[in-house]
C-alpha cells in the first residue's frame, strides 16, 4: 500500500512539475532571430522582447539594409495577451503596425509589418518572423 502511494506521489509531483515548468516559460520575452521583407528583399532580423509586470511588450530589433544598420524599439500598440500582438515599430526610416502571430508555446512567430503616411498606419502586409535564437547571432 505504501509503494502504490509513494509512485503516485512521486508521478503527480512530476507531472506538477512539468506543468509549472512549461506554464512559467512561455512568455515572448526573449531573442528571435529570423527575416522580414526589407527594401524589397529578405533580411536577417533579430528581434528581442521584453514583457512589463503588466504584460506590455517592448523592444528592439536589427537588421542590416544596402545602406547600413538599422536599429529600431518596438513597443506594444495597445496592452494584449494571448499569443497575438500589436506593436509599433520606429526606426530611422519611420514607424508603422507589426502584427505578430506567436506559436502557443512562444518559441516564435510569424508576423507582418506595414508603414505609415501622415500619421495613418498602412495595413501591415510584408513578413517579419522569428524563431528563438539557438546561441549565435545574427549579425
Amino acid at each position: 500500500m505504501n509503494l502504490r502511494f509513494l509512485a503516485f506521489a512521486t508521478a503527480a509531483l512530476a507531472l506538477y512539475g512539468l506543468g509549472t515548468t512549461t506554464s512559467m516559460a512561455a512568455s515572448p520575452a526573449g531573442r528571435f532571430c529570423g527575416e522580414m521583407i526589407s527594401s524589397g528583399d529578405y533580411r536577417d532580423v533579430e528581434t528581442t522582447l521584453n514583457v512589463a509586470r503588466d504584460g506590455h511588450l517592448s523592444g528592439t530589433y536589427e537588421l542590416d539594409e544596402p545602406d547600413g544598420r538599422v536599429e529600431g524599439n518596438l513597443v506594444e500598440k495597445d496592452i494584449g495577451s494571448g499569443t497575438s500582438r500589436a506593436l509599433v515599430w520606429t526606426d530611422k526610416y519611420g514607424t508603422g503596425l507589426l502584427y505578430l502571430d506567436f506559436s502557443s508555446d512562444f518559441d516564435g512567430f510569424n508576423g507582418s509589418w506595414g508603414s505609415s503616411v501622415n500619421g495613418k498606419y498602412d495595413a501591415p502586409s510584408h513578413s517579419w518572423n522569428g524563431a528563438r535564437c539557438g546561441g549565435g547571432s545574427v549579425r
